[in-house]
């Protein structure tokens, strides 16, 4: 081993000597004491590399950054990437609306300390490079091999409360690869678009959006139930989008239209209401009482 081949292989080496046991850097390490220059680089490596990570450990990272990260991005491209087919789109959609348990972060993180605290497991510096790369193609041959045939192929689930609904929107909204499979001024022919797709629809409009400009439509896969967006184009309450699912999929109490449900979610906006066989969600980046306007 030379010094070059020396310097890349102690650049995986963590600052805190976890790495000084390992037989993989033995032969790097001894060349670092033998050589004074190698060894001077080391050092100094080192010392910038433990103060790196306290620097890191220090930052305290606020809730929302990966939200605010992506907000910017597509405020900056004007637009969300395209999916490269309708099966891409679908699992996208799909993939989006799944709502995790909210204790699976913490599950996780306890089972992987329980298995690390009976048994370490020494892994080479080549063999750490390679499991995420193995990783990365047994997740790319799973998706390969269960992809759906068609971009309408869900999986049955059981009727999905309201509240799942309304979070499974927000996700697949705010996805940097969300888009509209349709997008058309005139909401008729949006809903025309939706119907000949079988998915549901509404019959009529609140008031205050009836005569608003349409700007496209889409299906939307939530615990896999099928469901309908149209977005609209409004001029005090902003972009409004009404999420609609068929009533016999959707969980909850709700009103009829003439007395919604109002709250406020965040920045979100929601109304919730029932007509006939369906369920229908109103909601948008604004206040409540611009939404109430609309009614």
């Amino acid at each position: 081993m030379d010094k070059e081949q020396a310097r890349f292989v102690l650049r995986s080496f963590r600052p805190d000597g976890a790495d000084a046991g390992d037989p993989d850097f033995a032969e790097a390490l001894k060349l670092a004491l033998e050589n004074r220059e190698l060894g001077e680089w080391l050092a100094s490596e080192r010392a910038f590399d433990a103060e790196f990570a306290i620097a890191l450990g220090s930052v305290n990272l606020p809730g929302h950054l990966r939200e605010d990260i992506f907000a910017c991005l597509a405020g900056e491209r004007g637009d969300f990437p395209q999916a490269q087919d309708l099966n891409d789109a679908a699992w996208i959609g799909t993939l989006a609306s799944i709502q995790p348990p909210a204790a699976l972060r913490d599950e996780v993180i306890a089972a992987m300390e329980r298995t690390g605290s009976r048994d370490h497991v020494r892994i080479s510096v080549f063999r750490r490079a390679a499991i995420p790369l193995a990783a990365a193609a047994g997740i790319a041959l799973a998706f390969f091999i269960t992809r759906p045939a068609s971009p309408t192929a869900v999986v049955k689930t059981s009727s999905v409360p309201i509240e799942a609904v309304q979070a499974g929107f927000i996700r697949t909204f705010e996805s940097p690869l969300f888009d509209l499979d349709e997008k058309r001024e005139d909401h008729r022919l949006l809903v025309q678009n939706l119907q000949e797709r079988k998915l549901p629809c509404f019959c009529c409009l609140p008031p205050g959006l009836q005569n608003v400009k349409g700007i496209g439509c889409r299906e939307l896969v939530i615990d896999g139930k099928r469901g309908s967006l149209i977005c609209f184009d409004e001029r005090e309450a902003g972009v409004v989008h009404v999420v609609i699912f068929r009533r016999e999929d959707v969980s909850g109490e709700l009103p009829d239209i003439e007395r919604p449900a109002f709250s406020q979610c965040g920045n979100w906006a929601t109304a919730r209401w029932q007509e006939g066989e369906n369920v229908f969600l109103l909601m948008s980046h604004t206040e409540v009482g611009k939404l109430t306007a609309l009614f």
